[in-house]
């Protein structure tokens, strides 16, 4: 059925109309327990919900106008606190395949979602994590996950 609002035939409010339910799924399941760096829990799971760029255009307008370029890497639950403790999973490389550009790609690697700075990627890794995405899955829940964060002191 053609929608009375599309004069462009283009279907773009219905597109439109998808987009703001993204962004507005993704507002209501996330939960920001760390600033510095940033720590997201996603309540539900990566496949329910949101589309990823949606997660994307949020997590990256919550760093501000001016944040540097972005990679994101995705890992299993049971990494989650080696990346708390170190700051990443593994020693990280500029080799393709490390990081990817598009949070959707990194989802679909695993429910914890690690986002570098790539201007600090490989050499200043101690300072080139901004933040985790943490989706409810593989046992992570929001209250464990604030747990590790306390433990390791961030807020």
């Amino acid at each position: 059925m053609n929608d009375p609002m599309d004069t462009t035939g283009t279907g773009a409010p219905d597109r439109q109309a998808r987009i703001l339910e993204d962004l507005q799924d993704a507002v209501e399941r996330m939960h920001v327990l760390s600033r510095s760096p940033q720590v997201i829990v996603a309540s539900g799971r990566r496949d329910q919900g949101a589309r990823p760029m949606a997660w994307q255009a949020l997590f990256e307008r919550s760093l501000g106008p001016k944040h540097p370029a972005l990679a994101y890497r995705g890992v299993s639950a049971v990494r989650l606190q080696a990346v708390l403790a170190h700051g990443y999973d593994s020693e990280p490389t500029l080799a393709a395949g490390w990081a990817c550009t598009r949070l959707g790609d990194a989802m679909s690697t695993g429910p914890v979602i690690q986002v570098f700075r790539t201007d600090r990627l490989p050499d200043d890794v101690s300072r080139a994590l901004m933040g985790v995405i943490v989706f409810e899955e593989d046992g992570l829940s929001l209250a464990g996950v604030r747990a590790l964060t306390q433990e390791f002191g961030l807020r």
